[in-house]
């Protein structure tokens, strides 16, 4: 039986080896009172790493002894527990322990035996600790045996140290399922800050069937892709059959994602290829394409993509800016589809679409992206005025005409994005913000409760005024009345400086309000910059439009006389 000791707390150290990293202070707390109550009913395991010794003090010329040193092994729940009531009362100034001697390779399996038979293991820790033992030299077999898992559910769990720390975070917090963060963490890093920034952001949990939808469109089905029967189109981009990012060739990694369906996990190589096969599919139609600059002809096919009115998010109407200023790098004109009247819905081949076309009804217009991604379509649209060949130059005119209106618009977007982001640059440089001396005023007060109720549920919101019970944030507030002024400010500065300001037209209008108060020269400056060089080439867009506007009207009129 295994001889119990009385050791001080203070020659008592955690080890840095423990695989458990997280600790519930709540749980900690209401262990502390068991043992309060109860006692410590099982003592920890500890080992030495330093016996006593002993030195003479340089300066005194005594003799001074340095008491040995301890690590814990099992029971750093307790030891936190008991040193939590050490700090309270002398009694409690050593602790019982069982002193073990242990190498380190012996103490590490000691610590990591202890937190995997513990029935409420994180996922994470229990993933690092299967993953140390396997460095160790372990095979996944004997892990499997020794711990009563079976092989697969070792590598799965394995699997999850390759989730970002955002969706750690909130595995531990149950707001997404460990079935959904074994399939998460197969992805690379940047569709996994996709996924946490576009479909969670760490505010609400996500069930399996939404992570599985997530990759499903992620994924690209190869099977499906315009590219798949002219696999070999292109000499420079290799074939998807032998590809390591296709997850036929991983029928064991991705055994979850069921189906015979060949999937491409990287995204970025997948639209590529697909850029690059619309490009491909574009240049030989060349000939019949319309160029940069020319007017439209009946007989010709024009590039087309879906107006602005219908882009949905900051990263469509990148993808189809870019496309546009690509296509027209190539010597095409390219159109938005609001310039004609509708569509026809015929398909290419139908005898009505030939005649339409022979009668000049009808735009052959070829389509270039999809909603996510590039996708080569042939589509007809009727003409929004008249169906002469004459008429389409003045069709011309107006597609140009709207495509300035569209340039003045984004150019008036482009200024408030520049000053977004120029007040969000600010916003995390300052460092005297916080500290300032002077009293919080009321635009401040107003921008801090607009970002606090901006943050707040619909449920707090109905029950506003309802408390429901003290915890550490409150008892912070209360006990820190004096520094109100440097916490307001301090998360005002972090909302204002926060990435979602580019995209949120509230938080713009309170960046605005806050630099306009307490930076007025700064922000003057910042307005005056901007106003002059975009105000520039507003100016000169509006001059081409109303010359534009100009012809349009005299070639209606010349219409009307014929």
């Amino acid at each position: 039986m295994a001889q119990i000791e009385k050791i001080p707390v203070m020659y008592i150290h955690t080890s840095p080896m423990n695989p458990r990293k997280t600790f519930d202070e709540a749980k900690i707390e209401e262990l502390a009172q068991n043992i309060e109550e109860q006692g410590l009913l099982q003592p920890i395991t500890v080992r030495k790493i330093s016996d006593e010794e002993t030195h003479i003090d340089e300066e005194t010329g005594e003799v001074v002894s340095v008491e040995p040193r301890y690590e814990i092994v099992c029971g750093e729940r307790r030891f936190r527990a008991w040193n939590m009531l050490a700090k309270k009362s002398d009694k409690y100034n050593e602790i019982p322990c069982i002193v073990r001697e242990m190498t380190d390779e012996q103490a590490f399996d000691a610590m990591i035996t202890e937190n995997l038979q513990r029935q409420d293991v994180d996922p994470v820790e229990e993933a690092i600790a299967f993953s140390l033992l396997l460095e160790n030299g372990n095979a996944v077999e004997d892990i499997a045996v020794r711990f009563g898992k079976s092989i697969r559910f070792i590598q799965d769990r394995v699997k999850l140290k390759g989730l970002i720390p955002e969706l750690i975070d909130m595995l531990r917090q149950e707001l997404i399922p460990i079935s959904g963060a074994m399939l998460l963490a197969k992805l690379d890093i940047d569709a996994q800050k996709e996924f946490y920034n576009e479909n969670m952001n760490g505010e609400s949990a996500a069930s399996i069937s939404d992570i599985k939808e997530y990759i499903d469109d992620l994924f690209c089905v190869i099977d499906k892709a315009q590219f798949f029967s002219e696999d070999n189109f292109s000499d420079s981009i290799p074939s998807c059959s032998g590809c390591i990012n296709n997850t036929a060739n991983h029928g064991c990694l991705f055994y979850e994602m069921k189906g015979k369906e060949q999937k491409c996990i990287n995204r970025e190589c997948f639209e590529k290829k697909q850029q690059e096969y619309v490009k491909y599919r574009v240049m030989k139609e060349a000939d019949n394409l319309v160029k940069k600059g020319e007017p439209l002809t009946f007989g010709k096919s024009v590039i087309l993509i879906e107006s602005p009115k219908s882009w949905d998010n900051e990263n469509e109407k990148k993808r189809k800016e870019d496309a546009v200023r690509m296509y027209n790098d190539m010597g095409f004109e390219v159109v938005y589809d609001n310039v004609f009247d509708h569509q026809c819905w015929y398909n290419e081949g139908d005898e009505r679409i030939a005649e339409k076309l022979e009668n000049n009804e009808l735009y052959r217009c070829i389509e270039v992206l999809n909603y996510r991604r590039p996708e080569f379509k042939v589509s007809f649209y009727y003409l929004k005025k008249s169906s002469s060949v004459k008429g389409a130059c003045t069709v011309s005119k107006q597609i140009e005409a709207e495509n300035i209106r569209q340039k003045i618009k984004r150019n008036k977007e482009l200024m408030v994005e520049k000053a977004t982001e120029t007040l969000r640059s600010w916003a995390n440089e300052i460092t005297d913000y916080s500290s300032k001396p002077d009293d919080i005023t009321l635009n401040e007060q107003i921008i801090f409760d607009s970002l606090v109720l901006k943050e707040c549920g619909y449920v707090y919101l109905d029950s506003i005024g309802v408390s429901t019970g003290e915890n550490d944030l409150v008892k912070y507030v209360t006990e820190h009345q004096n520094d109100r002024k440097i916490w307001y400010r301090e998360f005002i500065r972090n909302k204002l400086s926060d990435s979602a300001v580019m995209y949120n037209r509230q938080l713009q209008e309170l960046q605005n309000l806050l630099f306009k108060e307490q930076y007025p020269e700064k922000y003057e400056e910042l307005c005056d910059k901007l106003g002059k060089s975009y105000g520039k080439k507003e100016e000169k867009l509006n001059e081409r439009l109303k010359e534009l506007e100009i012809r349009i009207r005299r070639s209606h009129l010349d219409s009307s006389f014929v």
